[in-house]
């Protein structure tokens, strides 16, 4: 799914997707602290009204950002994963080629990077990023786990995994497919 903050839904009237769009385009680019009700409505080119005819107040704005982009980048992934037809090396390949398949959206990493600078200073969104990365680490065990790997070398080797990728992702850095396919194989 893309996320762009360059204009509203094609109908007149803006939804809440629309406001959440931009505020994750905001908050991608600047953080958190350019995450306000009348910036982003000038962008949007509205009133502030149009804002709390959605959200009842920043939090609640705050709020379905963190649960979009916990959908989105945990649990719909692992949820397509798990369905596909995939053994566990499929798996991993596909999660860890994820991040480098998804050019055309804002920038993953910019996003996790925002969110996690956020977390510094709000411990709610620090416990949320902290519940996406024990799902995500058990579902990378797991995984291991399915290739053979005791609970104990599962998990260290879903550390491994995990902070590599998000590392590459966060980091930004672009690498062709075969020099990723050779730091992957490294990883199993």
């Amino acid at each position: 799914m893309a996320i762009t903050n360059e204009k509203p839904s094609k109908s007149n009237k803006l939804t809440a997707k629309d406001w959440l769009d931009m505020a994750e385009g905001e908050l991608s680019k600047f953080g958190i602290s350019a995450v306000k009700v009348e910036p982003l409505a000038k962008k949007l080119k509205v009133t502030k009204g149009s804002f709390y005819w959605h959200f009842s107040g920043r939090e609640e704005l705050f709020e379905q950002l963190l649960t979009s982009w916990r959908v989105r980048s945990t649990n719909a992934i692992i949820e397509r994963l798990s369905d596909a037809n995939f053994t566990a090396k499929e798996q991993l390949r596909e999660l860890f080629f994820l991040p480098h398949k998804n050019i055309k959206s804002i920038n993953g990493g910019a996003l996790e990077l925002a969110i996690r600078n956020w977390s510094q200073h709000d411990a709610n969104v620090k416990e949320t990023i902290n519940e996406v990365d024990n799902h995500r680490l058990k579902f990378i065990s797991d995984n291991f786990k399915s290739l053979g790997c005791d609970q104990e070398e599962a998990e260290i080797k879903a550390y491994r995994f995990y902070y590599t990728m998000q590392g590459y992702k966060v980091v930004g850095i672009n690498m062709d497919g075969c020099h990723l396919e050779k730091v992957f194989n490294t990883l199993l």
